[in-house]
């Protein structure tokens, strides 16, 4: 069967919905305009939906409440330092330019209370926002944010007008090809096992990564092999769909073997060689949580980078005692580096009790009642593991000054806390920074001159080269909502331009 729509969206993660939302809303008064949004699994949020850190922005009402201090150049400067040298500066200068009105577009459209600012790793100020708990519930921040999306989606689907529809379940397996080299289209497969083609003005890919792919053949194992045994946070829908799509059209990719390593990971006790984990979200060391090794000894700066932070994890904690000590039934089958991930009662109430508890239900997270009580739990010496904190805390009270290990913020103090919670934590892949190849107006360009491929455009984590060698936490879903609208924007820009 073939279909017509002037827009087809190709991914349901928080990247394609935004960029159906948008062309929506800038072609609501058009006659005709149309919008497909094709999703292989059977709903829509992809990793969009597990993001638990929160969102970036500067200048927002929430920064200003709290009477945060921060710019544009600030958050842009952590961005490219991030990236070590390889974002590119036009790509993170719309990304960090239009933070304030991605959070405000989620904040006033949507009434998303995105009241809780953290400061995570590599952000010299507290500009990442997430949603508090109600009434000890957690909200989980990609959760509402991607639910939102897709309640407004469903009123466009259901207003009568035949203007948008979705489709789950519709694995894209080619796009269609256009006489100039452009793109007209896309064929797609449902579950049921028929074939579909629809034909469209404009295709964006908004596909995602392939950090689930895991040791499958595919880019991982092409790009990154060292990585493919690795476990991950990423759902194994993430295989890096767009990037096959458009290659086949001579798109070209941009930093693929850079692959973000996240250094937390839970590692369940029941189950330490699941590949698939759990994130221990990165607000919860920005809210004052610290990393121990074996011996109960810190090791590295909580709040650096998260490829810092993973390096430190694996020379500092590579063995897998750290698991194998917690569950001896399974020694030697949980991850080969592993450290321990510790909250005082501040922090803890700081991130979210109700957070907390659903870590617990679900076996990663566990309860100390004071320092002896800890030092039991984790299995070391309760001398070594008072030093251990009461170091922590001496370096926080000398304002201003880094500590041993280059830390010059401090959340909480950690050495006379009520209680603790603890998890045993491991570096996972996580997110990938090479994709495509695209330009500040969402434009796949092509591998052989470098031109706009016409009417192939994308937006999220399917392209690359705005993040170059590591991503700032928070940064993914705001890199969704500012370029998935601005692929919107763009893709109804050109349908009227025909």
């Amino acid at each position: 069967m073939t279909t017509r729509a002037n827009i087809v969206v190709i991914g349901g993660g928080l990247a394609g919905m935004s960029a159906a939302l948008e062309a929506l809303h800038q072609t609501r008064n058009a006659v005709g305009v149309s919008v497909a949004l094709l999703e292989k699994e059977a709903r829509t949020g992809g990793n969009s939906a597990k993001a638990s850190s929160g969102i970036n922005g500067v200048l927002t009402r929430t920064q200003k409440a709290q009477g945060v201090a921060d710019s544009v150049k600030a958050f842009a400067r952590d961005t490219e330092r991030s990236g070590h040298g390889r974002s590119n500066e036009t790509l993170v200068h719309k990304l960090t330019e239009d933070s304030t009105a991605a959070v405000t577009w989620l904040q006033k459209e949507f009434g998303l209370d995105l009241d809780v600012l953290a400061q995570l790793g590599g952000h010299s100020a507290p500009r990442t926002h997430r949603r508090p708990e109600v009434g000890g519930k957690p909200q989980p921040v990609g959760w509402g944010i991607v639910s939102a999306l897709a309640e407004r989606l469903g009123a466009f689907a259901r207003d009568g007008s035949g203007r948008f529809r979705l489709e789950t379940g519709a694995r894209v397996t080619q796009l269609l090809k256009a006489s100039d080299g452009g793109v007209a289209g896309a064929e797609y497969e449902t579950a049921n096992g028929a074939r579909h083609r629809v034909q469209a003005d404009v295709v964006v890919l908004a596909t995602g990564g392939f950090a689930g792919e895991g040791a499958r053949p595919g880019f991982l194992r092409q790009f990154a092999p060292q990585l493919a045994g690795l476990a991950s946070t990423n759902g194994a829908f993430a295989t890096g769909d767009g990037l096959r799509l458009a290659s086949a059209l001579g798109a070209a990719l941009v930093d693929m073997d850079q692959v973000q390593v996240h250094p937390t990971g839970f590692v369940a006790a029941a189950d330490p060689a699941n590949p698939t984990k759990f994130l221990a979200a990165e607000a919860l060391r920005g809210e004052g949580g610290i990393l121990l090794d074996a011996q109960g000894a810190r090791f590295v700066d909580e709040l650096d980078t998260r490829d810092r932070v993973t390096a430190a994890i694996f020379h500092h904690c590579a063995t897998p005692d750290t698991c194998a000590r917690h569950n001896s039934t399974t020694s030697g089958q949980g991850p080969s580096a592993a450290a321990f991930l510790v909250l005082p009662q501040t922090a803890a109430d700081r991130f979210g009790l109700g957070s907390l508890g659903f870590y617990a239900k679900m076996g990663l997270v566990s309860r100390a009642d004071g320092v002896d009580d800890l030092a039991a739990a984790l299995r070391v010496d309760a001398k070594v593991l008072r030093k251990t904190l009461d170091a922590y805390d001496t370096a926080r009270s000398t304002s201003g000054q880094s500590d041993a290990y280059g830390k010059s913020v401090f959340p909480e103090a950690v050495a006379a806390a009520e209680a603790y919670f603890w998890g045993v934590v491991t570096p996972v892949t996580h997110y990938c920074m090479g994709g495509l190849r695209f330009d500040v107006r969402t434009r796949v360009l092509r591998a052989a001159d470098g031109a706009p491929i016409r009417g192939l455009l994308a937006a999220g984590e399917v392209t690359g080269g705005l993040h170059g060698a590591n991503r700032l936490a928070g940064n993914s879903l705001l890199e969704c909502v500012v370029y998935g609208r601005e692929a919107g924007r763009q893709a109804s820009m050109e349908v009227e331009a025909l």
